[in-house]
């Protein structure tokens, strides 16, 4: 058959018999040389998936059909979740490449889902820009013959609402309250589906985006009889507090201590309140001071901030976290609130580990000197004293070791539960004081001044590995005395920022409301003299 090229209608007459399904072999393939929109299309539907044979017939669609540019862009999306960090880059670029040329060609879906793209990918302005793209007034736009696994997932979806949406989660995660509150009230809001707004209305009522409701009621800790503690946590958007809930739920089945605090329903914070520095390899640091604008809304003694990066630290009376912390992690920092410290080394300068301690500070560590002189009965006496756990060491459970040390071959007793006993709870070397005894040797004028950090068991536990168990020796000592070795309360932290701000009278009205967490008198004072040492 011969097919005349110089035919001005050529073109047409090939989609229309391509469209009538009554043409050739030969006729389609000339069609398919010639780039002819139907044909191309004819064969992209029987091309497989994200093959080469696929990607290039949309490439050559997506010149002038923004369905296929839609196609091409969610194909890189999808496939860019499927890949190595390292490979994301490319794919997520070649996503919004097509993104760009849908628009181009006038697709409403291409704004929204560039936009979503931005937004998860904490890219705000980007976001902000493309929604404003979008006309006022939005028709329903849904691509023919998209992949499986997305048709279903656009099938009902309206433009409108989708940006609606996508507007308070932004609103919500910068922290822009009063806009939250301007979309509520929007006509949009009004006429989205049932379905989607009493889910937003819920959320927005459970994690009080909105305070209005003054003090946040903690029944949890009114309702539990083993609770010692309580700790309000609270994150910056929606998908946070989720992960939070997530967590509770994991920490309540899997972890001892869950039994001793208890977690209320998580709070949203707004950005705007916070002042933070949080970067993936420093633990995560804020302005306390600014805390006060919540304090008087929250009835529990600590609090906690997720955010999306940042090393997770406890300082006194706040627990921070960041979204990628596992249950473990989460368990791990608790114990911090109620009086447990780290068994892996700490810094030279942290405050527990500059010299032997001048009082019990902790369920699990004590901090001692190494080498004692005297009869045994009295050494071992004087130092069981100075040990929490004092009581559960059998006493035939030996602690100390004589040693002959330097050039004078004087007498030692060194500190430390002999391996032969590893199994049994005494006196047992720690690494949370390791990097501050670097310079410590053997030489005599040396021992004196030598110290170590001791704990109660010789295994590795959670506080030294997170993926450790929580001891059950630790957990009867927690028993034993619940609330002896508790950091103080939160409004502690508020004082202290401020006093470091030169506020002082202002610190001492949150000292005072710290001492009102505190039942011992001692501890009391300790406390509104400001004199906690952590």
């Amino acid at each position: 058959m011969f097919i005349s090229s110089s035919s001005f209608f050529l073109s047409d007459y090939l989609t229309k018999i391509l469209n009538a399904g009554d043409f050739s072999v030969a006729q389609f393939d000339f069609a398919l040389k010639s780039k002819n929109i139907t044909a191309l299309t004819i064969a992209e539907k029987n091309a497989v998936l994200g093959s080469a044979h696929w990607l290039t017939l949309n490439r050559a669609l997506a010149k002038t059909q923004w369905q296929s540019a839609l196609k091409l862009a969610y194909w890189y999306q999808q496939s860019a979740k499927e890949v190595a960090n390292h490979e994301k880059g490319l794919l997520i670029t070649s996503a919004i490449m097509w993104f760009e040329q849908a628009i181009r060609l006038d697709s409403q879906t291409a704004i929204i889902e560039l936009a979503q793209l931005y937004y998860r990918h904490d890219n705000f302005i980007k976001a902000q820009a493309t929604l404003e793209e979008l006309p006022e007034e939005l028709p329903e736009e849904l691509p023919e013959e998209l992949p499986e696994e997305l048709a279903e997932e656009l099938a009902n979806n309206n433009l409108a609402e989708s940006a609606l949406l996508l507007r308070f989660n932004m609103a919500i995660d910068l922290g822009d309250i009063s806009l939250v509150k301007a979309l509520l009230n929007s006509n949009v809001f009004t006429l989205t589906s049932k379905a989607k707004t009493d889910s937003l209305l819920a959320d927005i009522d459970k994690y009080s985006v909105i305070d209005d409701k003054g003090v946040f009621t903690n029944n949890t800790l009114e309702n539990s009889s083993s609770c010692i503690t309580s700790l309000q946590l609270f994150a910056t958007n929606f998908k946070h507090l989720k992960h939070i809930e997530y967590l509770i739920k994991r920490f309540k089945t899997e972890q001892p201590l869950a039994q001793y605090i208890c977690l209320p329903t998580p709070r949203y914070i707004s950005l705007k309140g916070l002042d933070c520095i949080a970067k993936s390899q420093e633990a995560i640091s804020c302005d306390e001071s600014n805390w006060q604008s919540i304090a008087k809304k929250v009835d529990s003694q600590y609090i906690g901030l997720m955010l999306k990066e940042g090393g997770a630290n406890v300082h006194m009376g706040i627990l921070y976290f960041d979204a990628k912390d596992n249950v473990e992690v989460f368990s791990h920092e608790v114990s911090h609130l109620l009086g447990f410290v780290d068994e892996y080394p700490l810094s030279k300068t942290h405050d527990k580990c500059r010299d032997s301690q001048t009082k019990i500070f902790s369920h699990n560590i004590a901090v001692l000197k190494k080498y004692y002189q005297g009869t045994r009965k009295s050494v071992r006496v004087n130092i069981l004293k100075n040990i929490p756990w004092a009581a559960s060491i059998k006493n035939s459970t030996p602690i100390l070791k004589l040693e002959v040390i330097g050039e004078e071959k004087e007498e030692y007793w060194r500190l430390g539960t002999p391996i032969a006993f590893q199994q049994q709870i005494g006196v047992h070397i720690s690494e949370t004081c390791q990097k501050a005894n670097d310079d410590n040797g053997f030489k005599s004028d040396l021992v004196k001044h030598s110290f170590s950090a001791f704990k109660p068991v010789s295994r590795r536990t959670q506080l030294r590995y997170f993926a450790s168990d929580f001891p059950k020796e630790y957990l009867t000592l927690l028993e034993t005395k619940p609330k002896a070795y508790l950091m103080p309360s939160f409004h502690y932290n508020i004082a202290l920022s401020l006093f470091q701000q030169g506020l002082t009278i202002e610190a001492k009205y949150w000292l005072k409301q710290a001492a009102k967490w505190e039942e011992a008198p001692l501890k009391k004072l300790t406390i509104l003299k400001g004199q906690f040492n952590y």
